[in-house]
């Protein structure tokens, strides 16, 4: 019996283990607008649009649907946009030319027909989601202003994050210390909220889950915690 306690205990912690191992990940939506050799962070597809700017689809021509993929440290994650529920929204990348660790935009979504350069951020309505590839913790996000920094939001200014009201940080421009553990998570325009709390999803941090670690660990855990009832019975 003890054995048996000692490799199951040995499961557990080697699950435990491998699912701390996973190194943070950075997706720097916002590096778009310097060129590649200089650091842009682009899609694997994407279309492009008005002033530079990627697409999901062919805006320019009226149509708003699809997705923009990107890739980076094994991890995938695809952006999709939505218009009051409605799937009749595109997902953009807005460059900027002079991004820097403050300055630069990010993910937004398009709904107006024609396409109208002004609604390239998330407003009123508009609701961007990330997609992963596997189940990832969520860490830290970055956040732009719709003038493309950190100080354009009034004090107070707040967003949806995975529909939960959040302060947008104004003058910061990063919301660090998050613990959301999942494959979707959503950004939205909060309807109390004036326009000036329009914004873009400037970056993600995310690490990856290793699901084999949590599944021993839970199967470790388990199997474990039966032999002790068991035990316990007998007796």
């Amino acid at each position: 019996m003890n054995l048996l306690k000692s490799v199951l205990t040995t499961a557990v912690l080697t699950g435990a283990a491998l699912s701390a191992a996973a190194a943070p990940v950075t997706f720097d939506f916002y590096k778009l607008g310097r060129g590649v050799a200089n650091g842009d962070f682009l899609p694997t597809d994407g279309i492009s649009s008005t002033g530079g700017d990627l697409a999901s689809s062919d805006v320019n021509n009226g149509t708003f649907n699809g997705d923009l993929t990107f890739t980076t440290g094994g991890l995938t994650a695809k952006a999709t946009g939505t218009y009051f529920g409605s799937a009749a929204a595109a997902v953009v990348q807005d460059q900027e030319g002079g991004w820097t660790s403050t300055v630069g935009a990010g993910l937004g979504v398009y709904h107006i027909k024609p396409v109208d350069n002004s609604d390239d951020n998330i407003t009123l309505g508009e609701l961007l989601t990330i997609t992963f590839n596997q189940t990832v913790n969520l860490s830290a996000i970055g956040l732009r202003a719709d003038g493309h920094n950190i100080t354009g939001w009034n004090t107070g200014d707040k967003f949806l994050l995975n529909g939960v009201q959040t302060a947008l940080p104004d003058n910061v421009g990063s919301i660090t210390g998050l613990n959301l553990t999942g494959t979707t998570f959503t950004f939205g325009f909060d309807p109390s909220q004036g326009l000036s709390a329009q914004f873009y999803l400037a970056s993600m941090t995310v690490s990856a889950v290793p699901e084999g670690g949590l599944t021993l660990a839970m199967l470790g855990s388990s199997i474990l915690g039966f032999t002790m009832l068991r035990r316990r019975f007998s007796k």
